[in-house]
């Protein structure tokens, strides 16, 4: 990951902006119906996001990159069905489908929406 923010670097001009986005929550609400059914597991994608944060932190201390400003959003993923759901959201990287929660998506009936934090960060190339 190093080398790749050290080659992002050297593609950017001097003040060039590095914008990082990356979604943070451990969990994350589902609902079927507008009906709690439960939570998304994000353990292993904020593994990611940590070992991510861990080479900027380095890059950042090599004076490559400053960071300028740091925000966090809501935000809400809605699907026609929980089917829709089911499929996209299992093909998240990191992210784990409780058992319980797919069953419920899987057999329900109306729209699905999923809650999470997403972290906006945005770095000055030196």
């Amino acid at each position: 990951m190093v080398d790749a923010l050290t080659r992002i670097h050297a593609a950017l001009v001097p003040g060039g902006v590095l914008v990082d986005t990356q979604p943070v929550s451990l969990r994350e609400p589902v609902a079927l119906g507008g009906e709690p059914i439960g939570e998304l597991e994000d353990d292993e994608w904020l593994e990611m996001v940590a070992a991510v944060d861990a080479e900027l932190k380095e890059t950042l201390a090599a004076g490559l990159f400053e960071l300028q400003h740091e925000e966090r959003y809501g935000v809400m993923h809605e699907f026609g069905s929980g089917t829709e759901c089911l499929d996209v959201v299992g093909s998240w990287v990191g992210t784990r489908v409780p058992s319980e929660v797919a069953a419920r998506l899987e057999h329900g009936s109306g729209r699905a929406t999923v809650e999470h934090d997403v972290r906006l960060r945005l770095f000055d190339r030196r």
